[in-house]
């Protein structure tokens, strides 16, 4: 079983690798093809993306006002492991770079954030994200408990709508350690309603219907700017994840975790990107 696993995850590390790397070399030959002015434009298109990115997520820190609200639970380090503390860091980061993409960001909040998950979210420069940060607080201290809504797999409601007025709760659980009815029984403790995503009403062939929380968010802001559930189903969850999962296969899937296919449209790091552009920009000062 262990020799499995570490098989599983060498593969999946090495797959990874291999798709950094060629987004690399995608990038490097676009940037050759142009020209010096090409590549300047291109530069400063993507710094005054960034100012823009800045903007709307401070405006959505500011002002919740008109705009879907979301709070993550990060009350869960006792049931997973420090790796699986590392993993949930990184669905955080690409949870921080879908909304920030976003032309309106939802308002973000995050609770009870263990001194180990901000180690792992150091990685990411987490201390600059535009987030509310809630450590020691609980949900009712900062949100009235009628205008929360907890999203739990284990909820016997079915989420059909988004509201503008409501805060929707996810809780941060890596798949592998989920424990069955931890987030409805927190949610039920709290005093919250509670709601589950319409996987099984859209996405009828498939068995099982627990996702990570960055997949939650992006299902939401289909769903923000679509208004159709079932198309942000389909197009969110990996095409792996809309399958009957039989007893074999989903053995096989508790043995690894799903980063690699929840994740794969997101950059691995847009930073570097620039500077990249910019070490261009400069190549081609130097060869002119």
């Amino acid at each position: 079983m262990v020799d499995e696993m570490d098989a599983l995850a060498a593969d999946r590390q090495a797959r990874d690798a291999a798709k950094r790397q060629r987004k690399k070399e995608q990038r490097q030959e676009m940037l050759h093809s142009m020209t010096l002015e090409e590549r300047r434009a291109f530069v400063n298109g993507e710094e005054q993306k960034k100012v823009d990115q800045l903007e709307r997520m401070q405006q959505a820190m500011a002002d919740g006002s008109g705009r879907i609200k979301l709070a993550i639970d990060l009350g869960y380090d006792h049931i997973m492991n420090e790796k699986e503390i590392k993993s949930l860091g990184k669905q955080l980061k690409f949870v921080y770079g879908s909304i920030r993409a976003m032309e309106t960001p939802f308002q973000l909040r995050l609770f009870h954030c263990s001194e180990q998950l901000r180690e792992s979210l150091a990685r990411f420069t987490a201390v600059r994200w535009h987030v509310h940060w809630h450590d020691t607080e609980e949900f009712i201290d900062v949100v009235s408990a009628q205008d929360l809504v907890y999203l739990s797999p284990d909820s016997p409601n079915v989420l059909t709508t988004l509201d503008e007025t409501k805060t929707y709760v996810i809780g941060g659980i890596v798949d592998k350690s989920r424990k069955k009815g931890a987030t409805l029984q927190t949610a039920e403790t709290s005093g919250i309603t509670t709601a589950r995503l319409p996987i099984q009403e859209y996405i009828t062939e498939r068995l099982d219907h627990i996702l990570n929380v960055n997949t939650v968010v992006d299902v939401l802001i289909h769903v923000s700017q679509h208004g159709d559930w079932k198309r942000a189903l389909t197009e969110v969850l990996p095409t792996r994840k809309q399958r009957a999962v039989g007893r074999r296969s989903k053995r096989r899937q508790q043995l690894k975790t799903q980063d690699d296919d929840e994740t794969e449209k997101h950059s691995d790091n847009e930073e570097d990107e620039v500077v990249e552009a910019l070490n261009a920009v400069q190549i081609a000062q130097e060869e002119a």
